[in-house]
């Protein structure tokens, strides 16, 4: 008996030594001379309809759809724009606000986070529609997020 406590207490110290307190955005990111990219990795689910949103995923027109882009960066953020792409269309700006205006830290996420609405267009069927959703810092490095959908009448 005494043999396995000891061997659990040294097993638990040798666990205690290999914990790193270092900052794990640190880790993420890579410097460059310019400083830092923002970071944004989540898996972007239909807030309004349920599901993970895809590019195979196919909506009808005029339908709602929401998401939450989770960020953060080292350095600091100056803004963020969504662009939608219909099809063969042109690439469109149809969100932009600086950070000023939605900053949003979640404790429970240790990000900021920012809920996107679009509502999809009437198009022909089984049309492309893609999102870029774009974080760009003050030292003017980005980090563009796509998401594509289908959209049919």
């Amino acid at each position: 008996m005494k043999l396995n406590l000891l061997t659990i207490a040294i097993l638990s110290l040798v666990a205690a030594g290999c914990y790193d307190e270092s900052d794990p955005v640190a880790k993420l990111q890579t410097p460059t001379d310019k400083g830092y990219y923002p970071v944004s990795a989540n898996t972007f689910v239909d807030l309004t309809n349920g599901g993970t949103i895809s590019a195979n995923r196919i909506y009808a027109p005029n339908v709602n759809l929401s998401f939450e882009l989770q960020y953060w960066s080292v350095d600091p953020v100056q803004e963020i724009n969504v662009y939608a792409t219909v099809g063969a269309g042109a690439k469109t700006k149809i969100f932009s606000k600086p950070y000023s205006e939605i900053a949003a830290y979640s404790k429970l996420k240790s990000a900021d986070t920012l809920v996107v609405a679009y509502k999809t267009p009437v198009v022909a069927a089984e049309t492309t529609v893609k999102l870029d959703v774009e974080i760009v810092n003050q030292n003017t490095l980005s980090l563009t997020r796509p998401i594509t959908i289908k959209a049919k009448p």
